[in-house]
């Protein structure tokens, strides 16, 4: 497991060393091959999962018929609607080429919550910035959507 990448892209800090054995026993490290299942849309929470290397398609069920939402690379944390509502996985994600993921598997995310309040929190302030940036692209994909069904030049 890389700490060092999960200082700079999860947690934007620097881990102490107790923090950091903590994570190298609670996270586990998961491959994935192109076309692998990580989350099935409305299974429930498995845990946080956080992509170290490799490309993911999310996917949403319309009609019987997976619906491309986004695709998404390194850094991505996935998982974390489902964890943090205790509803089913909104999406389907699947590996678009081999994956290194890591897992913070739900009790050890619980164990966090209420043991490592500091880890706990850096956590969802890295889910909060993602969320931010997710809503940001929505914003910009509806109107420019709306410009479009209106028939304006876009």
């Amino acid at each position: 497991m890389n700490i060092t990448w999960l200082e700079e892209n999860i947690f934007d800090r620097k881990l102490d060393d107790e923090e950091r054995d903590l994570l190298e026993k609670i996270a586990r490290t998961e491959h994935y091959t192109k076309g692998d299942i990580i989350i099935r849309e409305g299974d429930a929470s498995d845990g946080l999962f956080l992509l170290y290397s490799g490309k993911v398609v999310l996917q949403h069920e319309k009609h019987g018929q997976p619906v491309r939402i986004a695709t998404v690379s390194e850094g991505a944390q996935l998982g974390d609607i489902a964890l943090f509502s205790d509803e089913g996985a909104s999406a389907t994600v699947k590996a678009c080429e081999d994956c290194e993921v890591y897992h913070l598997p739900k009790e050890a995310m619980e164990y966090l919550a209420r043991h490592r309040k500091d880890l706990s929190n850096d956590i969802m302030l890295n889910t909060i910035r993602n969320l931010g940036s997710a809503l940001r692209n929505m914003n910009g994909f509806n109107a420019y959507a709306q410009q479009y069904i209106q028939g304006q030049r876009v």
